[in-house]
Order: structure tokens, then C-alpha cells, then sequence
């Protein structure tokens, strides 16, 4: 499994969420099998989950992106990480 980390500053989170929840079609068509969304205030942070890196390098690169990050007001530009997954244990 693949995760697509997004940091970002939004002005609202509210009408972020609203953009964020319209986008999830090309999120699946990029192959994206699910999200976890962690906010404190306005400084969003998303991982979303895709089969391969291949996927979620395609996701950053599709232009529909640009659109979506014009209309849900971020403050700053969004930092972006591809991890791999490697390990979890629960204590």
C-alpha cells in the first residue's frame, strides 16, 4: 500500500470539506481505496490510500487537481509525500 500524505492551510474547513468530498470520483479513478482526514483548526491533513505509487503519482499529476485546489481556499500550497507502507503494531 501506497499513502499520499497532504499537508495544507485551508480558510475554511467547512467549504475545504465540501470541495474535498466532491472530488472523491477521480480520487477512485486514480485508484485511491480510501482517506483519514486529521485537523487541528484550519491546517488539514489527509492520507489518502492508493495500490502503488504509480497511482498517487498520477493523482498529483492530473489537472482536475488544480481546479479542485483553487476552490477549496487553501492558504498556503499543500505539501505532498508519497510514503510506502512498512510497518504497524498497536499497543
Amino acid at each position: 500500500m501506497t499513502t499520499l500524505i497532504t499537508r495544507h492551510e485551508v480558510h475554511d474547513f467547512d467549504t475545504w470539506r465540501a470541495v474535498f468530498g466532491g472530488h472523491q470520483v477521480n480520487r477512485r479513478a486514480h485508484g485511491a481505496t480510501g482517506h483519514r482526514i486529521f485537523r487541528s483548526g484550519n491546517d488539514v491533513t489527509v492520507l489518502t490510500d492508493f495500490p502503488d505509487r504509480a497511482s498517487a503519482e498520477k493523482f498529483l499529476a492530473d489537472p482536475a487537481l488544480r481546479d479542485v485546489v483553487a476552490r477549496a481556499g487553501f492558504v498556503d500550497t499543500p505539501v505532498t509525500s508519497i510514503c510506502e507502507f512498512v510497518d504497524t503494531e498497536q499497543y
